[in-house]
């Protein structure tokens, strides 16, 4: 259910397969890429004939039982639709261009055949392919790279987390702030929506760096009130975005 908030909050260029052009035209708009093309693979012409077509009944279970992929999906398409609202001729000019060159990158030979697993695609084959792109105008494309690179979203952080236990009245674990893991993570210690303690990490945890984390000083110990009976859990501070193992934990339990 967290997804659907996550995909504005932290992804910075959303996309579906249905218009690759598109995804990867947005993706260029907002890193250091390019050039928005791609390599077909799989390619199937044509449906076959003895195709089944699902039952009103099949579908219709099919779509509830993927209900939260297609909220996503929906989603995401809406903010696609938004950005391409947004942004005007500028992305529609460049989106346009993009699909022709695209267009006649795919008339060229399997480029899979061009390519190992070991040195990827052959040199005069990507040569082959840069000639063909190089023989269209890329100004619109460039001006809208231009253009999404002057308008970048901010993201929000990404963080990281566990509660190892709780013992003689306090809650410890670790905590990193994946996007600036130089800064301290403020935590909360919730008993349903109220916050009953605060504290940050920051004490020195060196198995934390030692499993791939990008600091040493995650660690978090947070007194608890001595009067909380009732279950707790432990959150980033000011977000519903709860650490791993947070709860419900209760005064008392432990881990040896």
């Amino acid at each position: 259910m967290c997804a659907t908030p996550h995909l504005p909050q932290h992804i910075g260029a959303v996309g579906v397969c249905e218009d690759m052009s598109e995804f990867l035209l947005r993706l260029c708009g907002m890193s250091g890429l390019q050039l928005p093309f791609y390599f077909e693979s799989n390619r199937t012409r044509g449906s076959s004939k003895d195709r089944n077509h699902l039952s009103d009944e099949a579908r219709l279970k099919f779509l509830d039982d993927n209900r939260l992929d297609y909220e996503i999906f929906q989603n995401a398409t809406q903010m696609i639709k938004r950005h391409a609202n947004e942004s005007g001729r500028v992305f529609s000019d460049a989106l346009e261009r993009v699909k022709v060159i695209q267009a006649a990158i795919n008339q060229l030979e399997n480029p899979y055949i061009h390519s190992s697993m070991v040195f990827g695609f052959d040199d005069a084959f990507l040569s082959k392919v840069t000639s063909v792109i190089r023989r269209f105008d890329l100004a619109p494309v460039n001006a809208y790279l231009d253009y999404a690179r002057s308008r970048q979203p901010v993201l929000a952080d990404m963080f990281d987390g566990f509660v190892d236990a709780v013992h003689n009245g306090v809650v410890s674990g670790w905590a990193v702030n994946l996007s600036h893991p130089e800064q301290q993570v403020a935590l909360e210690v919730r008993v349903g929506a109220q916050v009953v303690a605060c504290g940050h990490s920051g004490e020195y945890r060196p198995d934390v760096a030692s499993a791939g984390y990008p600091t040493s000083y995650a660690g978090f110990s947070i007194p608890m009130p001595a009067d909380i009976t009732d279950g707790f859990h432990v959150t980033i501070a000011n977000s519903t975005e709860s650490l791993h193992n947070a709860g419900i934990w209760r005064q008392g339990w432990h881990c040896a």
